[in-house]
C-alpha cells in the first residue's frame, strides 16, 4: 500500500496542488508585501503593499494566498528556527503576532523578555528566520538574495504594516470597547505580480532536507530504497510522526512502514499525507494499481473547474469512460484530525481494503407496487436497475433519515437521530440501532462491491420495524394530514422491491393490485349488465364467507386485515378530525392471528353502530366471516408487510356505492 502511494504520486506529479484547502485558516489576517529592487538593495513598495480583506479579494489574489499557505507548511517541529523564527518553513511567508492598545502597536518580531542574557533573550525573529532559511540556499546568489530581503524586512516591515490605512481602520474597529486587542497576521512577500514560484522552489528544497523523521547521523543509512529500489540515502519518513506507523488504524487493518526509504519517496509520501490535511483529499479515495495514469490528465479525479470530484463522481466518470478500468484499487477511508498539542493534522485510516472488481450497476429494481402518483424519493428510480450510489441515496434518505452517508465510521455516541418531523427532540432509537447494525454492510456493498454484505441485511425486519415506528409516532401536520403517510407508502414500495433481490422470492410489480382484485372477488361487488330487453341493470356478484387456509391466502388474510382496519378506523368520529395513522399501530402488535382476530372483532363491535345494514354491506359481512374462520396459529410477523400494504393501498371498502343503492332509496 505504501509503495502504491509513492507510485501514484510519481505517476501524477503535481496532483497534490489540486487538493489544497481553498480558504486559509480563519485565525489569520493577511498582508500583501510587494518588494522591488532598488539598485543593489530591496525596498518595500508601499503603494502596492496593503492589508487584505480576504472576502473582497479576487480569484487570483485568493489563489495566491492559497498556494503560499500551502508552501509555508512546516514538518512537525521543523519550522525555520523553530524557537526564534516566525513560524512556518518559508522565508516568503511570515507569521506575526501584533498587539494594539489604542496608541501603539507591538509585535513579536523583537523579543526582549529578559535583558539579563542579551544573546538568548534579545533577538530579532526576522533575522533568525532568514538566517535559518539561508541554510537551504542552492548557491551564493540565493544566499545573497535572502540576506538583502532580510535587511529590508528588518528595517521596514513593521512600518509598512502600521502605516497602512486599511490595517489602521481594521485594528481600531477590532479594539472598539476594549483596552487591548491582538491579531495574528501572515505576510506574503511578492517580487512579481502574484508570483508563488520563489516560495514553491524553496519549499521543495526544504522538504527534501527535512523529510526524514530523524536527522541524526545514526538514523541515516546508505542502501537500496524499499519502495523505488534505487540506491540512496535512507531513513524513516517524517510523515509517520503525524500518523503513527499504523496510521491510527485498528489492529485488524494493519498498515505499517518498517523499512527505510529514500528522500524522494519520503517527499511523495509526505505530499500525499498533506493532501489529506483537513480532509481535502476525496474521501474515500480509490488508489488504482494497474491504471495509475488513469488520473494522469486529472480527467477522472477533477471536474472541469479543477475542483475535486467525490468518490461517487470518480467511479461514475470511469464507468462511462471505460468500465473495464474499475478494478484493482485500494480504497482508503480516512479522517484528518487537528492535533492541538502538535498543531498538525493527524491522519487516521478508518478503513482500507483492496477492491478487485467494482460493480457500478446493481440488480436492484424499484417497482411502484402501490401505484403512487407522487413519490418524493423513489420517483426517479421506478422500473430501472439502480447504480450502487442511487441505492445509497435511497437508503440514506428514505430509510435512515439522511444519517447514513456521514456516519459510516462515526462514534455511536456522536450520532443524533430524533423525531424532528413531528417537532420532537426524543431520540429515535429504532433508526439509530439499525444504522449502527447495518452501516458496515451498506458501506461494504456500496463502496467495495462486497455482494455478500447485502445478503446479511434483513430488509424486511428493518423496514417493517421502521414503518411500524413511523405509524406509532404519526401526527398531523399544520394542514391536519399525516406527517409520515407519503414516506411510509414509499417504504412499502421499497420493501416489496427488495424482496426480489432474494433468490427464493420473486414478486411481480402488480402483486398488490392482484391482492386488491382478490379482495373484490372474494368479498363480492356490484356490476352492471344488460337484461333481455337490453336495459342496463345492476346485480350483485356473491362473495364467499370463508377461504382455504394456505400460504397464499395467509398473504390475502393479512392484506384484508389491513384494508378492513383502515375502514373500521375511519368510522371513529375522532378520526375525521385527526387524519393520522397512529391508531393502526394497535393492529400490528399481535403475534398470532388468534389474538389479532379477537382485536379486530373488538374494534368492529366498537363501531358497529356506524354501519347501515343493507344488501350493500355484504362485503363487510363476508370480511368479518373470513376473518373469524381463518386459521388461529398464523404468525403475523411472517405476513405483516401485507397487512401494512393493505392498510395503505387503495381501499376496496371506500369504493362508491352502486346504482342499486340509488334504486333502493327511490323505492323507499
Amino acid at each position: 500500500m505504501i509503495k502504491e502511494i509513492v507510485e501514484f504520486m510519481d505517476a501524477n506529479e503535481g496532483i497534490e496542488e489540486y487538493f489544497i484547502a481553498d480558504e486559509p485558516p480563519k485565525a489569520y489576517e493577511h498582508f500583501y508585501l510587494k518588494i522591488i529592487k532598488d539598485n543593489d538593495k530591496y525596498q518595500i513598495n508601499k503603494e502596492q503593499s496593503l492589508f487584505w480583506n480576504y472576502n473582497k479579494l479576487d480569484k487570483n489574489q485568493k489563489n495566491f494566498i492559497k498556494y503560499m499557505t500551502y508552501y509555508q507548511k512546516a514538518l512537525f517541529n521543523k519550522a525555520l528556527d523553530r524557537i526564534h523564527g516566525l513560524k512556518g518553513s518559508n522565508p516568503y511567508i511570515l507569521t506575526l503576532d501584533i498587539i494594539f492598545n489604542g496608541t501603539e502597536y507591538k509585535s513579536n518580531i523583537n523579543d526582549t523578555k529578559e535583558p539579563k542574557n542579551r544573546e538568548k533573550y534579545n533577538f530579532n525573529r526576522i533575522e533568525k528566520h532568514f538566517n535559518d532559511a539561508k541554510n537551504y540556499a542552492s548557491d551564493s546568489d540565493e544566499k545573497n538574495h535572502l540576506e538583502k530581503l532580510k535587511i529590508c524586512l528588518m528595517k521596514n516591515l513593521e512600518n509598512a504594516i502600521y502605516t497602512d490605512q486599511y490595517f489602521i481602520d481594521f485594528m481600531k474597529n477590532k479594539l472598539s470597547g476594549k483596552k487591548e486587542t491582538s491579531i495574528t497576521i501572515r505576510v506574503y512577500i511578492d517580487f512579481e505580480k502574484l508570483d508563488t514560484r520563489p516560495a514553491r522552489n524553496f519549499n521543495q528544497k526544504y522538504l527534501k532536507d527535512k523529510v526524514f523523521l530523524l536527522s541524526a547521523k545514526k538514523y541515516i543509512y546508505n542502501g537500496q530504497c524499499s519502495l523505488c529500489h534505487n540506491n540512496n540515502v535512507l531513513s524513516q519518513p517524517s510523515f509517520l510522526n503525524t500518523t503513527g506507523d499504523d496510521f491510527g488504524m485498528k489492529l485488524t487493518m494493519p498498515l505499517s512502514l518498517i523499512n527505510f526509504v529514500c528522500k524522494e519517496c519520503s517527499v511523495k509520501l509526505y505530499k500525499f499525507k498533506v493532501m489529506t490535511d483537513n480532509n481535502q483529499l476525496t474521501n474515500p479515495f480509490p488508489l488504482f494499481i494497474d491504471k495509475k495514469n488513469l488520473f494522469g490528465e486529472q480527467k477522472s479525479i477533477l471536474k472541469d473547474d479543477k475542483k475535486k470530484k467525490s468518490y461517487r463522481e470518480i467511479i461514475k466518470s470511469i464507468y462511462f469512460t471505460n468500465p473495464k478500468d474499475l478494478k484493482n484499487f485500494y480504497l482508503i477511508d480516512y479522517i484528518s484530525v487537528w492535533n492541538k498539542g502538535n498543531k498538525t493534522f493527524d491522519l487516521q485510516i478508518k478503513d482500507l481494503d483492496y477492491i478487485e472488481n467494482f460493480q457500478y450497476m446493481t440488480n436492484i429494481k424499484i417497482n411502484n407496487f402501490l401505484h403512487l402518483q407522487n413519490s418524493f424519493v423513489l420517483g426517479d428510480f421506478y422500473n430501472k436497475n439502480l447504480t450502487v450510489f442511487q441505492f445509497e441515496k435511497i437508503v440514506n434518505e428514505l430509510i435512515l433519515d439522511k444519517k447514513l452517508q456521514n456516519n459510516y465510521f462515526s462514534d455511536y455516541k456522536d450520532i443524533k437521530i430524533t423525531y424532528w418531523k413531528i417537532n420532537s427532540s426524543n431520540s429515535n432509537s429504532t433508526l439509530k440501532n439499525y444504522l449502527i447494525k447495518y452501516r458496515k454492510n451498506f458501506y461494504d456493498y456500496i463502496y467495495k462491491s462486497h455482494q455478500s454484505a447485502l445478503d446479511l441485511i434483513d430488509f424486511k425486519e428493518m423496514l417493517i420495524d421502521i414503518i411500524t415506528d413511523d405509524i406509532k409516532h404519526d401526527e398531523k401536520d399544520k394542514n391536519g394530514y399525516s406527517v409520515y403517510e407519503n414516506e411510509i407508502k414509499e417504504k412499502i414500495n421499497l420493501l416489496f422491491s427488495l424482496k426480489n433481490i432474494k433468490k427464493e422470492e420473486k414478486l411481480q410489480s402488480d402483486e398488490l393490485i392482484k391482492l386488491k382484485e382478490k379482495v373484490k372477488k372474494i368479498l363480492g361487488y356490484w356490476e352492471e349488465y344488460k337484461d333481455d330487453k337490453k336495459e342496463i341493470k345492476n346485480r350483485f356478484v356473491e362473495g364467499v364467507d370463508h377461504i382455504e387456509q394456505n400460504k397464499e391466502n395467509d398473504k390475502f388474510f393479512a392484506f384484508l386485515i389491513g384494508q378492513f382496519a383502515r375502514f373500521l378506523l375511519s368510522k371513529s368520529k375522532a378520526k375525521k378530525e385527526n387524519l393520522t395513522h397512529s391508531d393502526f399501530a394497535g393492529f400490528l402488535d399481535w403475534y398470532e392471528s388468534r389474538l389479532l382476530k379477537s382485536y379486530v372483532l373488538e374494534i368492529f363491535a366498537k363501531y358497529a353502530h356506524e354501519f347501515r345494514y343493507s344488501r350493500s354491506n355484504g362485503k363487510v359481512e363476508n370480511a368479518i366471516s373470513i376473518i373469524q374462520t381463518y386459521k388461529e396459529d398464523l404468525v403475523m410477523d411472517e405476513v405483516k408487510e401485507y397487512m401494512i400494504a393493505g392498510y395503505f393501498a387503495d381501499n376496496y371498502f371506500y369504493e362508491e356505492k352502486d346504482k342499486l343503492d340509488e334504486e333502493e332509496n327511490k323505492d323507499e
